[in-house]
């Protein structure tokens, strides 16, 4: 039986196009790691941040009274003990394009919105990402 010699190749076309599909999956999956572990980090600062915030109670109250609900925080040392703490993980790893959106603090809670351009390997993606923490002071007793 002769072979039609139409047919010839057909499968080197088919394996090329099956690479070329693999690599663009295995790109976006990379890409797309990329991005969740970028969020991931800035998320980790932005909880380290409202952490270092919470640390701003007022002292004079705590000492006199010890822990109780009359314990609050100090909304200016809060912030400034959450900021001292982003500039200070940006200077031992620095994440390109950080942004402190908003840093409040009030008597009972600190919270930080943080923002940072996503970074990828393969595809250009002009996107930021926003993240936010949020730390409330509670009396437990």
């Amino acid at each position: 039986m002769k072979r039609e010699s139409a047919e010839d190749g057909s499968v080197l076309v088919l394996g090329i196009g099956l690479i070329g599909v693999l690599l663009v999956a295995i790109s976006v999956v990379t890409d797309a790691s990329m991005a969740f572990h970028q969020r991931s980090v800035l998320q980790a600062r932005a909880d380290a941040a409202v952490l270092a915030g919470s640390q701003g109670i007022d002292l004079t109250t705590y000492y006199l009274r010890g822990a109780t609900t009359a314990t609050t925080l100090v909304p200016a040392n809060a912030q400034s003990l959450a900021l001292r703490q982003i500039e200070q993980a940006q200077s031992d790893d620095t994440i390109d394009g950080l942004e402190v959106v908003t840093l409040t603090a009030s008597p009972t809670t600190v919270t930080a919105v943080l923002q940072a351009p996503i970074r990828t390997a393969f595809w250009p993606i002009e996107a930021t990402m926003t993240v936010e923490s949020s730390g409330r002071l509670d009396y437990v007793g």
